[in-house]
C-alpha cells in the first residue's frame, strides 16, 4: 500500500503543476498568435500602403505608352518633310519596340489581363503601320504612309489604344471601387 500512497502522493502534487502548465501555454499560445496575426495584418497593411502607389504608377506609365504608340501620335513625332514611306515605317515600328522595351518591368505591377492587353495593342499597331505601308509603291512617301494608316483608322472606327486605355481605367477603378 505504500507504493500506491506514493503514487497518489506524487499525483496530488504533479496534477496541479501540470494543469497550471498547460492553462499557462494555451493562454500564452492564442497571445502569441494574437500578436502574430496583429504584425501580419500591419505588415499587410504597410505593403498595401507601399504597393498601392507603384501600382498606380505602372498603370499611368503603361496608358502613356499607348499614347505614345498611338498611330496619331507617331505619324505626329514621326513624319518629316521628304521622308520616304519604308523609313517613316521603319522608324514607327522602332519607336513602338522601344518604348515596349521601355515599359516591360511595368508588368509586374498589373494584372495579367491587362498586360495581355498592352501586348495585344502593341501589336496591332504594328499589323496597322505594316499593313498599310505594304500597300504602298515602293516610291511612296512619308505622307502616303501617314494618309493611309489615317484611312485605316477611319474605316475601322476605332484606335487599338483607345481600347487598351479603357481597359487600363476599368481596372485601375477596381482599386477605388
Amino acid at each position: 500500500m505504500d507504493t500506491v500512497q506514493f503514487f497518489l502522493d506524487i499525483l496530488k502534487y504533479m496534477l496541479p503543476s501540470v494543469v497550471v502548465f498547460f492553462t499557462a501555454y494555451f493562454l500564452l499560445k492564442t497571445q502569441s498568435d494574437e500578436t502574430l496575426a496583429k504584425m501580419r495584418m500591419d505588415i499587410q497593411r504597410q505593403n498595401q500602403s507601399t504597393i498601392t502607389p507603384i501600382k498606380l504608377q505602372a498603370y499611368e506609365r503603361l496608358t502613356l505608352f499607348l499614347e505614345r504608340i498611338s498611330p496619331q501620335q507617331l505619324i505626329m513625332n514621326n513624319n518629316q518633310p521628304d521622308m520616304s514611306a519604308k523609313l517613316l515605317r521603319y522608324q514607327m515600328t522602332n519607336v513602338v519596340h522601344h518604348e515596349y522595351n521601355y515599359n516591360l518591368s511595368q508588368q509586374i505591377y498589373v494584372s495579367t489581363q491587362a498586360w495581355n492587353v498592352i501586348k495585344v495593342v502593341k501589336e496591332q499597331v504594328l499589323a496597322m503601320i505594316n499593313e498599310s505601308a505594304e500597300n504602298l509603291p515602293d516610291t511612296a512617301t512619308g505622307v502616303d504612309l501617314s494618309k493611309a494608316i489615317i484611312e485605316r483608322l477611319m474605316q475601322t472606327g476605332e484606335q487599338p489604344t483607345d481600347k487598351g486605355i479603357a481597359f487600363l481605367k476599368a481596372e485601375v477603378g477596381l482599386f477605388f471601387g
